[in-house]
């Protein structure tokens, strides 16, 4: 092995924890090796990031405590199969049709507003709106009334407490009021919200961009509603438990398509962040080095990002881990750590004052 080359191996192992190998390094080897440690070193942060984003499922916000959520989803699919709704998936669309017809323009006078399904919960004598479902053809986006009008149309409608009769403020005067969970189906998508028991707080909310892209032609209520070797029965806890496992099937597919938009725009988002932030570094490593009296001011801007190159990997392999530890420092992690070394090593290695 040649002394250049043992001298760049040395480096390279040296400067995990030495700055001085770091300098040396980007000094005498290579222009492609810090290069190499440039994208290798700001690859490695994003790793738990690319996997937390893998991680994330569309029946995610159905996980936790759901407040009677699966009951009302069983009873409120049987009772649109009993009040002959079809609701069928062909070409990445689902169409609602009733006795047969298709259900068109619901969004004119705001008829999607009046739900298709509704499941009341009964405790003591007193009764109140576990679920409304809710189907549209509104566009999702545009001028016209779209989905996210519908949303803040149904989200603004109370509902008395201990009572399953629309909060009017008229003849009801100063009652207590809640907002009931529902499920809004529509043609190009789906959208959830879980509220809390007689309360307007939304305790869990699907994500947006739910869509039918990668769901195949089918008949949905069919397909939630079938348990194998069960029959289909709302007070059977296994029954519903096995159509609460379909309806998180839907929700995942459902999901598919933002899923896989949000770990490439993420992940390349990151990246693209720490590989500036290099650039960035090296550029203050430069100017922090331009003074008078600074011994090191002959050194170039290539050198000086070369030399952040080579102190990379250490912050990098830090942030990684502490990404894997701590999902919420994932993308912070790095670029404090990193910001560190480049000021320790410039107040120490590069400061005229240490020279």
């Amino acid at each position: 092995m040649k002394s250049e080359t043992r001298r760049t191996v040395r480096n390279l192992f040296a400067s995990i924890i030495k700055n001085d190998a770091a300098i040396d390094g980007a000094k005498t080897a290579p222009w492609w090796i810090a290069l190499i440690l440039f994208f290798v070193g700001s690859f490695l942060p994003i790793i738990p990031i690319m996997v937390n984003a893998s991680k994330t499922y569309g029946a995610s916000f159905a996980s936790g405590t759901i407040y009677g959520y699966d009951q009302a989803l069983t009873s409120c699919g049987l009772k649109l199969k009993a009040d002959s709704y079809e609701l069928k998936v062909t070409n990445h669309e689902l169409i609602a049709y009733k006795d047969g017809k298709e259900l068109t323009q619901t969004w004119v006078d705001d008829a999607d507003l009046q739900p298709i399904a509704v499941y009341n919960n009964d405790y003591e004598g007193k009764t109140n709106r576990a679920l409304n479902v809710f189907y549209s053809d509104r566009p999702k986006t545009g001028n016209a009334k779209s989905i996210n009008d519908l949303i803040k149309s149904i989200e603004s409608v109370k509902y008395c407490v201990n009572t399953h009769a629309i909060y009017n403020p008229e003849t009801d005067g100063d009652v207590a009021t809640y907002v009931p969970s529902y499920l809004l189906l529509f043609k190009t998508g789906s959208y959830s919200k879980i509220y809390q028991p007689k309360s307007a707080t939304a305790a869990a909310t699907s994500y947006t961009g739910m869509d039918w892209k990668h769901t195949k032609d089918m008949d949905l209520l069919e397909t939630v509603t079938t348990v194998a070797n069960v029959a289909a029965n709302p007070l059977d806890a296994n029954y519903v438990a096995g159509v609460f496992a379909n309806w998180k099937t839907i929700f995942n597919v459902a999901f598919q398509t933002q899923k896989t938009y949000n770990f490439w725009f993420t992940s390349g988002l990151y990246y693209g962040i720490y590989l500036v932030l290099g650039v960035f570094m090296g550029l203050m490593m430069f100017l922090l080095t331009r003074g008078k009296n600074n011994p090191n001011r002959g050194l170039t801007f290539f050198i000086t990002c070369k030399i952040d190159a080579w102190i990379t990997f250490t912050p990098a392999l830090l942030g990684m881990i502490l990404g894997f530890i701590w999902n919420a420092a994932a993308g912070l992690g790095f670029i404090v750590l990193i910001g560190l070394r480049t000021m320790w090593l410039s107040m120490r290695q590069l400061s005229p004052t240490q020279q």
